[in-house]
């Protein structure tokens, strides 16, 4: 018979890093590789039978998302459950539940909200039952928080906000290990007030949304003041699959030393060489090319690719090219709102700004003004983005959630590339109405924050004045 052409192949390829780092998440998350072992090279090359470069390109990307440590000078090592890292991970989720939730509710029929009432149901029970037994059983939370958001986003208009919850689930599920059975049935309580909640407003009103979860977050508490990617309890033994394994987490404290790797340093030049229009949209990246510029050797470059692919800001296909990616209007709409949700929800969760606080922030509006008021009506430019950042940032208090600061950081290039690429704008009137609804909050110590910076973002747009 002739070999079909199709149109795509019918067996897709697997690349190594990608196997590697699946193999390395199922191994943290089922409990083969222990809190606190260390990953070194050689151990895993001889447990995953590839070579060294597809395992440190998955170590970096556990890394980021919050599986790895790898800011001591010592062996990367699998991190910690920690209560407070499950509590501000929890955070960050119900952000971008809120985020989804607003604009995939209104208009569905009984049936759909019957499922989505089940599966809030499904979760509220596996955390009652949790919240009962010596041991919880975190995969069946898991599983049936998993269910709840597979339902909520199966309209969702963009898949954004559905990437960043996949990447806040992996550390989130590691880190519930720590979580107590008072801290789960306090969550069981929450999802079945979202029930109530949901059926006395089927459309779902997301301010009353926010409201719910605001209050079981403020009922959970801080937690223990260690922040995510604790390295306490640092195991020294070998990988799992390797002869003499038997690894514990040893007890203790240690100060980590920040150590400034060699892919964090190409992933700053490219990226800045992106935004600022040295590498264009659709220029393709060739890795001979970029060790020649960048003078660095191969791996640290596809480790710094794979953060700008994920990023949004590269294209990065498989054995074909790896180009600067062209921003469509629609996705930058999407991680415009996206944004807007995001900061909206940390600032209202803050507290109505302090005497000192409230002064820095009208400084800061003051220093900004003749800048923002040239801006207004013209098109964004990377400068005029960069004045108005750390603003925003301040106003949401994004420094004290660091899941949500790394969901931020990681979700500003992307929008700062796209404004800019599209020519989007912000009209005429929108900083000084935002800077005076700043003003009057702080003065009238109402708090608030959140929909005002909510609204100066998603001013911005690529429709002339």
């Amino acid at each position: 018979m002739p070999v079909p052409s199709p149109t795509r192949p019918a067996i897709p390829r697997r690349l190594h890093k990608d196997a590697v780092f699946d193999h390395l998440v199922a191994a943290i998350l089922d409990g083969t590789l222990q809190p606190g072992e260390r990953l070194r090279d050689a151990d895993c090359e001889a447990w995953l039978g590839v070579s060294r470069t597809p395992i440190r390109v998955a170590v970096a990307k556990l890394g980021h998302v919050g599986l790895v440590d790898s800011t001591t000078h010592r062996a990367a090592c699998v991190v910690v459950p920690c209560r407070a890292a499950a509590i501000d991970l929890l955070g960050a989720a119900c952000a971008l539940l809120c985020a989804v939730a607003t604009s995939t509710l209104p208009g569905r029929d009984d049936e759909e909200r019957a499922e989505i009432d089940r599966r809030l149901g499904v979760l509220a029970g596996a955390c009652a039952t949790a919240s009962r037994s010596p041991r919880a059983p975190v995969d069946e939370i898991v599983d049936a928080a998993r269910a709840v958001w597979t339902t909520l986003t199966a309209r969702a208009r963009d898949g954004l906000a559905v990437r960043f919850a996949e990447r806040v689930a992996l550390p989130l599920r590691h880190h519930l290990r720590d979580v107590s059975t008072a801290d789960l049935g306090i969550v069981a309580d929450v999802t079945d007030e979202v029930r109530r909640w949901f059926a006395l407003e089927p459309d779902g009103e997301g301010r009353a949304l926010e409201d719910v979860l605001a209050r079981g977050l403020r009922r959970l508490g801080p937690g223990d003041p260690v922040g995510v990617g604790s390295t306490v309890g640092v195991g020294r033994g070998p990988v799992p699959g390797r002869p003499g394994s038997a690894v514990g987490a040893r007890h203790g404290t240690q100060a980590p030393l920040v150590r400034r790797r060699l892919s964090d340093d190409v992933h700053d030049l490219v990226l800045a060489a992106v935004l600022d229009g040295t590498l264009a949209p659709d220029e393709r990246l060739v890795d001979d090319e970029l060790i020649a510029w960048l003078g660095v050797s191969r791996t640290p470059i596809r480790s710094a690719l794979e953060r700008l692919d994920e990023a949004g800001l590269v294209d990065l296909a498989p054995n074909r090219h790896t180009r600067v990616t062209r921003p469509r209007p629609a996705d930058v709409v999407g991680a415009r709102d996206l944004y807007a949700a995001l900061v909206s929800w940390s600032a209202d969760r803050v507290e109505a700004p302090s005497a000192g606080r409230g002064d820095e922030l009208v400084a800061m509006l003051v220093r900004l003004d003749p800048i923002m008021r040239r801006a207004e009506g013209r098109t964004s430019t990377l400068a005029t983005l960069s004045c108005v950042r750390p603003l925003l940032r301040r106003l949401a208090s994004a420094e004290e959630s660091p899941s949500l600061a790394r969901e931020l950081d990681l979700l500003e290039p992307r929008l700062a590339h796209g404004l800019v690429a599209c020519g989007f704008s912000l009209p005429r009137g929108a900083w000084r109405s935002f800077s005076s609804a700043v003003t009057a909050s702080i003065r009238e110590a109402g708090g608030g924050l959140g929909p005002v910076a909510a609204d100066l973002v998603r001013s911005l747009s690529d429709s002339p004045d």
